[in-house]
């Protein structure tokens, strides 16, 4: 039942009265307005919230490139185990999610900048190229080059809670779903659905990495079991509060999370003990 637009760019919201009445986007057919009675921002980078008028927060991002290769000794593995996956490995360039490994003078890149954003990916390949120059001369090869800037953290909603480091095993009330650490085992964080939405617009969801989350837990919830669990809750809270015709502030949490449950979400962390 999901009509797809692909290829087409969000470029503004239209405002009216604190809610968001419609969205503009931009395609090879030309500009064109969709109104809608409530919107989910699941750009990654809440460029729904910002262009709303609604408060986010920013982070800057260290420079990395992960790609795929080959080389010769590689394809012969494959071919001795007949196993072509063998053939294909991943190469991790510059910094990990903590900033070890960037090279040396590499500045910190801005996502919602689109000089810094173009910088980003021209100082990938440059370093790709680099490494692959490095190894033994016709005996290494790029397979794939990233189709996207890889950027982990950009812009993000300030929403009525944000989800901090100090949250891991705490139990929310209006909890929609869990998420665990993809980092190491064991820790998992509740998501409130108070991170999903602020005071400032009474039709706007937000899902993915662009959720209400600072420091680590902003790493554990940009990734896609993250992205995926919130999808679903601001799907099924946006499809409660058009039938309702109220706020997704005035919605019946409860009610949410039963729909959620039945959905076969897990609301609260297995490991602790509810009343």
């Amino acid at each position: 039942g999901v009509d797809l637009l692909l290829d087409t760019l969000f470029c503004a919201a239209v405002m009216d009265g604190g809610a968001c009445t419609a969205v503009i986007v931009e395609n090879k057919a030309g500009r064109s307005a969709f109104a809608a009675a409530c919107c989910i921002d699941a750009t990654g980078d809440a460029d729904l919230a910002a262009r709303c008028g609604l408060a986010t927060a920013e982070q800057e991002n260290w420079l990395s490139y992960w790609l795929y290769g080959t080389s010769l000794e590689a394809m012969e593995r494959a071919v001795a185990d007949g196993r072509i996956e063998r053939g294909i490995h991943l190469m991790q360039l510059g910094a990990n999610d903590r900033g070890t490994g960037a090279p040396e003078g590499s500045p910190r890149y801005r996502g919602t900048d689109d000089r810094q954003v173009t910088q980003f990916v021209l100082d990938g390949r440059a370093m790709a190229l680099r490494e692959v120059k490095s190894r033994q001369r016709g005996r290494a090869s790029l397979l794939s080059l990233p189709s996207i800037p890889q950027l982990r953290t950009t812009r993000r909603l300030v929403g009525r809670y944000t989800l901090g480091a100090g949250d891991v095993g705490a139990v929310f009330p209006d909890s929609v779903g869990c998420v665990g650490d993809w980092r190491s085992p064991g820790p998992v964080y509740e998501v409130p659905f108070r991170c999903l939405h602020s005071d400032a617009a009474r039709n706007v969801l937000s899902a993915g990495r662009c959720m209400s989350a600072e420091g680590d837990a902003w790493d554990v919830t940009r990734v896609i079991p993250g992205a995926a669990m919130t999808g679903q809750a601001a799907g099924t809270a946006s499809a409660l509060a058009v039938c309702h015709r109220c706020a997704v502030q005035e919605l019946d949490i409860p009610e949410l999370q039963r729909e959620l449950q039945n959905a076969g979400v897990i609301l609260h962390a297995p490991s602790v003990e509810h009343p």
